[in-house]
């Protein structure tokens, strides 16, 4: 097996951070130990467990351990959002946003909207991104005004960034997003009043190391083996839901044990199309 580690660089220079990413993804997967891995989540659906699906999901868009399938990824992260996974919420979301046979705009803003309420950063600022562009809806100001400025407020560091990009070009400094110009303003002035703005040309990097993707398996698959399934009757019926607090999908960005299924995939590559020029 590769030794399959994420990392994350952020670079801060000047008054606007710049973030970059070398994040190593989870790849396709056909060996014996990916398989054993794919086989070993499909029984732990069939037993019910939500978290299984949502993992199950990343295996099929990833191919580990089975063929590449959007559309069985799709599946899963949507049963598994039906337990309010919030992380599956929103990749179901993204995925109905993408131009393929099953793009269903409503359902991907749905879903979105459902990941936001959990005040799960990325899901905003998707949500920010689709109103502001106007490409999949009708451009609405306000709403991206909302959703953009609930995921600064999060401390999303790519709704920062956008909103820094926003107020300094001329292209956009004069849209009608009164609340995150003003959160970008109290920003910069609280660095300023602070004496914390970056010298030109400096810089500083921080890295952030993950396990391995085997050991994130390994100890999912053991725990769940000694946990109730959200349903003794497996995926098909009676989908009881799960509450914020029960659910391993459902919390801050700053808990990576409980977000870890973001950093299989490289979601963000998903949501490029959002991103202005």
């Amino acid at each position: 097996m590769r030794n399959l580690l994420l990392a994350l660089s952020i670079v801060v220079t000047s008054t606007l951070p710049t973030f970059a990413s070398a994040s190593t993804t989870l790849e396709p997967c056909m060996e014996s130990q990916c398989v054993e891995y794919f086989k070993a989540y499909k029984i732990l659906t069939k037993r019910g467990h939500s978290e299984a699906m949502a993992t199950l999901g990343e295996l099929y868009y990833a191919g580990y351990g089975t063929e590449k399938n959007t559309k069985q990824a799709l599946k899963w992260f949507r049963r598994a959002a039906k337990f309010g996974v919030t992380t599956a919420q929103y990749k179901a979301g993204i995925l109905y946003l993408q131009q393929s046979d099953f793009q269903d705009i409503d359902k991907g803003i749905s879903l979105l909207k459902k990941a936001s309420k959990i005040d799960f950063s990325p899901a905003s600022l998707a949500l920010g991104k689709v109103y502001l562009n106007g490409g999949f809806v009708v451009q609405n100001l306000p709403q991206a005004d909302k959703w953009l400025s609930n995921a600064f407020n999060l401390n999303n560091q790519q709704a920062i960034q956008l909103a820094h990009q926003l107020k300094a070009s001329e292209n956009t400094e004069d849209l009608a997003l009164p609340i995150l110009y003003a959160l970008v303003d109290e920003q910069q002035a609280t660095k300023v009043s602070a004496g914390s703005l970056a010298p030109v040309n400096e810089m500083e990097t921080i890295t952030i190391t993950a396990p391995q993707y085997t050991e994130y398996f390994d100890a999912e698959i053991a725990r769940l083996n000694k946990s109730i399934p959200d349903t003794s009757s497996g995926t098909g019926s009676k989908i009881k839901g799960m509450t914020c607090a029960k659910s391993w999908g459902c919390s801050t960005e700053q808990d990576s044990d409980r977000i870890r299924d973001v950093l299989l995939s490289d979601w963000g590559l998903e949501t490029l199309q959002f991103r202005l020029e």
